[in-house]
């Protein structure tokens, strides 16, 4: 019976992988409202009836935890960007830095703009996009902003709030991005006046 059971949940697992494996591609292909329930489901290999009987609410269903997984992927990237960073050069504010243009990079790719730049906010609703994006952007920039102050590398100032106001500059700096003419020079710019930006904020020297 155990090992029955066992089957049944891996048999279980492998069609939910196989549907947002699906539904992912069929979604930054297609968009999310061109993107058909039977078409998912066909790239699957499944049914219809499997994509509700695994995601609550079908195709809405579905594009949440494609969302999920995709933030999930970028906050991995820009954790390990910033380590790389931090491990080979010492400097907490370079490696802050990085993870912000990591950050913007993902945001360049073709299946985030799609995804979470283009439908996210739009399927979703704002409310509910912004607690999915806000629970890794908002979370993981309050983490790197209270580090920086815990080195000493930072003037000790209301982390919660500084928080907020460089993960809203965030999202506004990487639709500039996404929206440029020529991306990779925009992407450069804002890095630039991010830093600019966060200067004023450093410890300086004779502060040390």
């Amino acid at each position: 019976m155990a090992e029955s059971r066992r089957s049944q949940e891996e048999r279980r697992e492998a069609t939910r992988r196989a549907l947002l494996r699906a539904g992912r591609e069929l979604f930054a292909e297609r968009g999310y409202y061109e993107a058909s329930q039977e078409e998912i489901a066909s790239r699957a290999g499944l049914t219809r009836g499997a994509l509700y009987h695994h995601f609550e609410g079908g195709k809405r269903g579905l594009f949440r935890e494609v969302v999920v997984q995709m933030q999930e992927e970028i906050e991995a990237e820009i954790l390990a960007v910033a380590r790389e960073r931090y491990e080979r050069t010492g400097d907490a504010f370079e490696a802050y830095l990085a993870s912000f243009e990591a950050y913007l990079e993902a945001c360049l790719r073709e299946d985030v703009k799609v995804v979470l730049m283009k439908d996210g906010a739009s399927v979703l609703g704002w409310k509910e996009w912004y607690e999915i994006d806000a629970g890794y952007g908002l979370a993981q920039t309050e983490a790197g902003l209270g580090r920086l102050m815990e080195l000493g590398v930072m003037e000790q100032q209301p982390v919660r709030p500084l928080a907020r106001l460089m993960y809203g500059a965030s999202l506004e700096a990487a639709m500039y991005v996404v929206d440029a003419e020529e991306p990779e020079s925009a992407k450069r710019e804002v890095v630039r006046l991010t830093r600019k930006l966060l200067e004023g904020l450093l410890v300086r020297e004779e502060q040390r």
